[in-house]
């Protein structure tokens, strides 16, 4: 019982970590990658749809990205989208495609992105917690209820900080190899 306990606190630290890690890949680092625009929601027909739905997005050159709407209609659409992201660029485009030029990135606006990863490093990790919080909660009451023993309790908790631990260590690595990335490129 408890064995199944601590195992259900896996997926959704896996959630977490997989959370975390798809939003470091829309972490601008001065080179460009198409997952970058992996958050832009365009306004279609009125309807906040996905970028990644509307269009193909390239990546010709390290310093540019191209997209090509499905419907060429929806081009000042991305286009406006992508200039009210956080994501700081200033897309041009012919009428039929949208072209982003990656500026490098300053020393200020490097040490931003740090600080936006930490914080989204920081959520992780309270997921992370709050999974085990409810494990840990439910492993007591199973023990208060007189359904496990408190060794079988001492056990549980000794596991679950464990998996816990793991988790945290690979949010950090996560987190240093993004940073890393940020202020090389």
């Amino acid at each position: 019982m408890v064995q199944d306990m601590v195992a259900s606190a896996k997926p959704r630290m896996d959630a977490a970590l997989a959370h975390f890690t798809s939003e470091l890949h829309t972490v601008r680092t001065g080179r460009a990658s198409a997952g970058m625009l992996d958050s832009i929601m365009v306004a279609y027909y009125g309807t906040p749809t996905p970028l990644k739905s509307l269009a193909t997005v390239t990546v010709p050159e390290a310093t540019q990205i191209v997209i090509q709407p499905f419907d060429a209609n929806t081009v000042k659409d991305i286009s406006a989208a992508i200039r009210e992201s956080e994501l700081g660029f200033n897309p041009s485009d012919d009428g039929r495609v949208v072209r982003i030029s990656v500026p490098p990135l300053t020393a200020e606006r490097r040490e931003e992105l740090v600080k936006r990863v930490g914080k989204m490093a920081e959520e992780a990790r309270i997921a992370v917690r709050q999974a085990r919080g409810d494990i840990w909660d439910r492993i007591q009451k199973a023990q208060r209820d007189g359904e496990i023993t408190e060794d079988n309790r001492d056990w549980g908790r000794e596991e679950i900080d464990k998996i816990t631990a793991e988790y945290n260590k690979k949010i950090e690595a996560a987190t240093k190899e993004k940073e890393a990335e940020i202020r090389t490129v």
